[in-house]
């Protein structure tokens, strides 16, 4: 290999690896945040709904509030440790880029993580809005 293309392939390597770093730091930035912030935002504002609006609630209605709680405490709890993963997930991709890099072949490395975060992700965003319509349902039954 001439010395133009080991450069080449360095330049190349060294880009995608940064922007594993960068896809590894905006993901824990963006989605974890926003979910995080809605789940605690929407919890907030159902504990004010219950104050001022409905506090007494009619009848078994007490079931979706407390049902709904649930799903918004479960979907931050998913959200933190779909954060945790995915710092995992992307530190596994960097050590697979790496040994691809200096041409360690010894095993193939597969990243288990990265399923992992995908699936969490998806889980915080499904108790999410089932926390979202569980609420819903108890404030228009004790309107």
């Amino acid at each position: 290999m001439a010395d133009d293309d080991i450069k080449e392939e360095y330049e190349h390597y060294r880009r995608r690896r940064n922007f594993l770093i960068d896809v590894g730091r905006e993901a824990s930035r963006s989605y974890d945040k926003y979910i995080l912030t809605l789940a605690a935002g929407t919890f907030g504002l159902s504990l004010l709904f219950i104050d001022r609006i409905a506090n007494v609630p009619i009848g078994n209605t007490k079931g979706y509030l407390i049902a709904s709680w649930s799903a918004f405490g479960a979907s931050i709890l998913s959200t933190l440790l779909s954060f945790l993963l995915g710092q995992e997930s992307s530190s596994k991709e960097i050590e697979i880029l790496d040994n691809q890099y200096s041409k360690i072949k010894k095993r193939e490395v597969k990243n288990n993580y990265t399923p992992w975060v995908r699936w969490l992700n998806r889980i915080s965003m499904i108790l999410f809005i089932l926390g979202v319509i569980l609420l819903t349902i108890f404030s228009a039954l004790n309107l």
